[in-house]
């Protein structure tokens, strides 16, 4: 293709997620269950009154204003505390991200070169793969259901070892790795006699249940010869979607690596994104330091919402003998159809009898974050009827 750089994917992109959604916005007899935001049960994107009153003591001035290219200094300290929870002793350094993507894609792109190979979920969020894509790596997917296919993915790398765990609260599944499970990771990352690279994507971490963050105390126990990146995002945690805010937390006791590596990875953030929303750190500041318990009872009230969903869904899909991954917490359940042409049948006839869901690999994911009780209810038995000569 003329003008471009040498292996690019020039194939046409379409983003499976936004292309659904906006025919399901089409029609108003759908059933919504593409979008990966909260919704309220009045059927309207759920915003914390916490957060967003709050932005009126933000003025005009402090949101025109530019940030620096590595994020706010208040922000990074007070973020950097709220993820870790004090539960990591080893040194670690903070970025301001464009969302979570944004902390995803800085760690691939200033850890892996062009032929690199990168370890991805067999079943994930399909970002990973473009990005995969668009950075010219090679790919090898493990099942997240099975700790087995993990560790011996490691082992198949020659190279440098890059593994990306999305874990709790799996997009799309809802899967969370035990504490026990985690021990047996961080054991194999100790153990591999190469430079390994631990991208934790921690998107959803704040709707999992309580001691969602025990396993970061394994992160004490690791060499220094692993690297350990956390993705979080600012877009789930505090229902703050289009700021496009979020964290990039690099963690490794070699002090003189880690200043260094943010250095070079707000250079790359610089001549990416260049910089991130002022106001919206500083409002995150502010309720962080003056409103957090107001916001954590929010947050508590929409992890009880979400759960209640996903419990009557589960048990409603079990009823109708609907195939689902195992669900821990999280905005997502997914129907397991492993045949990807029967998985594009049962997409297209959902479609064509007004449910609209995501199709991921081996699966079809539903938003049962945006669906109010109302619309969970019989939606399980829904779908059966509609693909029973399918599934």
């Amino acid at each position: 293709m003329k003008f471009v750089r040498k292996n690019v994917n020039t194939s046409k992109y379409v983003d499976n997620v936004f292309a659904v959604s906006n025919l399901a916005k089409q029609d108003p007899d759908g059933i919504n269950a593409t979008t990966g935001c909260l919704y309220g049960e009045d059927g309207k994107l759920l915003t914390y009154s916490t957060v967003f009153d709050n932005e009126s003591n933000i003025t005009n001035i402090q949101n025109a204003s530019y940030a620096s290219p590595e994020g706010n200094k208040e922000y990074l300290e007070l973020i950097g505390k709220h993820v870790l929870e004090g539960k990591v002793s080893k040194k670690y350094k903070t970025l301001a991200t464009s969302g979570g993507t944004g902390a995803i894609y800085l760690s691939v792109k200033s850890c892996l070169n062009e032929g690199d190979t990168i370890i991805l979920p067999e079943v994930a969020w399909g970002n990973y793969k473009v990005i995969a894509q668009e950075l010219n790596l090679n790919v090898v997917n493990y099942d997240v259901y099975n700790l087995d296919s993990l560790l011996k993915a490691i082992d198949t790398v020659n190279e440098k070892v890059f593994v990306v765990i999305n874990s709790p609260s799996h997009n799309p599944c809802g899967h969370a790795y035990t504490y026990e499970e985690w021990e047996k990771i961080i054991n194999k990352l100790n153990s591999v006699n190469k430079e390994v690279i631990l991208l934790n994507d921690i998107a959803y971490i704040d709707y999992a249940p309580n001691n969602k963050k025990e396993y970061f105390k394994l992160f004490n126990t690791l060499t220094n010869n692993v690297l350990v990146i956390l993705a979080y995002s600012c877009s789930k945690s505090f229902s703050y979607y289009g700021k496009r805010l979020g964290a990039f937390i690099a963690i490794n006791d070699d002090e003189e690596f880690l200043d260094h590596y943010i250095n070079m990875c707000a250079r790359l953030a610089r001549t990416t994104w260049s910089n991130c929303n002022n106001g919206a750190m500083l409002n995150i500041v502010s309720l962080l330091k003056d409103n957090y318990d107001s916001y954590i009872k929010e947050r508590d009230e929409s992890i009880k919402m979400l759960a209640d969903r996903a419990s009557l869904f589960i048990k409603q899909a079990n009823e109708n003998n609907l195939p689902l991954y195992p669900y821990t917490s999280g905005f997502f359940v997914s129907l397991k159809i492993e045949d990807l042409d029967l998985r594009d049948k049962v997409h297209q006839r959902l479609i064509d009898n007004h449910i609209y869901t995501v199709k991921v690999n081996k699966g079809i994911r539903i938003g049962i974050c945006s669906l109010p009780m109302n619309k969970v209810d019989g939606l399980a038995s829904k779908i059966k009827e509609t693909c029973k000569d399918l599934l």
